[in-house]
């Protein structure tokens, strides 16, 4: 099926079809059929928990990555941002407890996320960009059986855009 058929489909089922949807499927743009293994990032530069925000610093600088994955004993515990590094330094608008605390961080165990949204090697770079999308994710971990396998950005999503 066709990947503007999947996306009636999808929208059928959740009673969102309407007029403009029909025009947007004959406008022939879609994501290329290719598996996220086809397009990620294989070598990917990693953090530890350990790791100051300096030297993080340092390395969003060096790298330009959105973010980078936290590995401690060669298993992945969490991914740390450039958002999550700035929250360090500033508690934005609408302070609460946990962003002032974060104000107080030594290193990247303070501020990196446990939890984490990854797609698989063998999975559809249509998925990853549902994920990026409904997630507003910058990039994201490419796992196999709990084994960090690479990284998936925009930028790669971005490459694989059909517009005929």
């Amino acid at each position: 099926m066709p990947l503007s058929e999947a996306i009636l489909t999808k929208l059928a089922i959740n009673g969102y079809v309407h007029k403009a949807i029909w025009t947007l499927i004959e406008m022939e743009r879609h994501i290329a059929y290719k598996k996220v293994k086809e397009i990620m990032t294989k070598e990917v530069v990693t953090v530890s928990p350990e790791t100051d925000l300096r030297t993080l610093k340092d390395m969003f600088e060096q790298y330009d990555f959105n973010s980078f994955p936290v590995v401690d004993k060669g298993k992945m515990v969490g991914i740390v941002s450039k958002l999550d590094l700035l929250k360090a330094f500033s508690p934005g608008l609408n302070v609460s407890l946990g962003r002032a605390l974060k104000l107080y961080s030594k290193d990247i165990s303070d501020i990196m996320h446990t939890a984490t949204i990854f797609v698989g090697p063998n999975d559809d770079v249509s998925s990853a960009a549902d994920y990026m999308v409904e997630f507003k994710l910058r990039s994201m971990p490419v796992m196999e059986r709990g084994v960090l396998k690479g990284m998936v950005s925009r930028k790669d999503i971005i490459r694989c855009l059909e517009i005929d």
